[in-house]
């Protein structure tokens, strides 16, 4: 005979409350760095709290299956905007079609086939990838055949970041922020129009010193294309999620729109996982629009890729 399993009285009340506590120190990321991170995990708290409120209230334990149902109401507001989606204008029938495919391929990751042979899959327009070491660089190499123009950040920045394309493009190496990773301002030349692309990687906040340079360079991205003229878009792993306090703060302060809003959540990170956070993001001017969004397939990074397709 197998044994069921008895948890104590006090196991799901507390659960619950500390789900109540991380619900609502995700508010909080304004004043705090540590309590932003709170903030990365509400598809977490919502799903948790449904099923907390459906095991209380099946238990006939109104009063906490109250509080649970409350918690997921909370958290769902907050994601609402992620999940429905008003019909959004049309691109016109002139508008170019443009295809990106982002990844971080993670540092010690070496398994370079089966990103190839993703982007060889996809066919996108634009790559960008991001946490490129030298021997990353060196497979990559081929790619300068399909994707003639090549722009990639400053050889001494331990985390490589590299941009090809199939159109026309200039652009150079930039620090944005004190203390901050090198990033990549990118023009490209789409269908007769300039198009400006940001890309960069800040620090992840796991540590008050990188919360801090992250809080700078994502401040210092935003001033930057903010500052841009015509379309322009921002893309990278941004190591936040839309709901944190700093990402609003970005797409308040650049002007742009985070494409998750017409496009859905993909969620990248962490790849091995089943329960994923969306911390790879692309945030775009008036001029573009979403066509599609999507996560990719994994490459053996700790990341998914990011492929999108806009029209301009």
């Amino acid at each position: 005979m197998t044994k069921r399993l008895h948890l104590p009285s006090w196991f799901l009340p507390t659960l619950c409350v500390g789900l109540g506590a991380a619900t609502f120190f995700g508010f909080f990321g304004r004043w705090s760095w540590f309590l932003d991170l709170f903030s990365h995990f509400r598809v977490v708290y919502a799903w948790g709290a449904l099923l907390l409120a459906g095991w209380f209230l099946w238990q006939k334990r109104r009063k906490w299956g109250g509080a649970a149902l409350f918690l997921f109401l909370v958290n769902l507001a907050t994601i609402w905007p992620y999940l429905v989606r008003l019909p959004a204008e049309s691109p016109s029938a002139k508008a170019a079609p443009l295809k990106l495919f982002h990844a971080n391929v993670l540092v010690l990751n070496t398994n370079y086939a089966a990103v190839q042979e993703q982007i060889k899959a996809e066919n996108p327009d634009i790559v960008a990838l991001a946490e490129l070491t030298p021997g990353w660089f060196k497979v990559l190499e081929p790619l300068k055949r399909d994707y003639p123009y090549f722009i990639r950040n400053h050889i001494g920045d331990r985390f490589g970041l590299g941009i090809w394309s199939k159109f026309p493009m200039t652009g150079e190496a930039i620090y944005l922020g004190a203390g901050a990773r090198c990033s990549v301002l990118a023009r490209v030349q789409v269908a007769g129009k300039a198009l400006t692309i940001l890309y960069t990687h800040p620090w992840p906040p796991s540590k008050a010193k990188w919360a801090v340079e992250q809080k700078q360079q994502l401040a210092a991205v935003a001033e930057c294309v903010a500052a841009e003229p015509g379309p322009k878009l921002v893309l990278g792993d941004l190591n936040a999620t839309p709901w944190s306090y700093l990402f609003r703060k970005l797409e308040h302060d650049s002007g742009l729109r985070d494409t998750e809003r017409d496009g859905g959540i993909a969620f990248t990170w962490p790849a091995p996982l089943p329960i994923r956070i969306p911390i790879d993001h692309c945030l775009i001017s008036k001029e573009l629009h979403v066509l599609s969004r999507r996560a990719g397939r994994a490459t053996g990074s700790d990341h998914l890729p990011l492929v999108l397709e806009l029209a301009l």
